[in-house]
């Protein structure tokens, strides 16, 4: 991956956040975004949700989720940004 950024930016994105539901349990939570401008947007606003999944703590902080597990976060990623980006249907 670059390390450089050209600032330039989708206005459609995916957030990612992880929520601790308790009993050694979290959320891993996916929603659809919009940016408030193409070229760095400085606010990102919620715009729908996508889905979610859950994991226990141990394994997410241990990092050992199983590779399918891994592999299926990142395809519903790209997934659903293909999407919003109207490149697929």
């Amino acid at each position: 991956m670059a390390d450089a950024d050209d600032g330039v930016r989708s206005q459609a994105g995916v957030v990612v956040c992880l929520r601790n539901i308790g009993n050694g349990v979290s959320r891993l939570i996916l929603d659809d975004v919009q940016g408030s401008s193409p070229t760095n947007p400085v606010s990102w606003f919620f715009d729908g949700f996508y889905t979610w999944r859950e994991y226990s703590d141990k394994d997410l902080n241990q990092r050992k989720l199983s590779d399918d597990d891994y592999k299926m976060i990142g395809e519903n990623i790209v997934a659903r940004l293909l999407v919003l980006n109207a490149r697929v249907k």
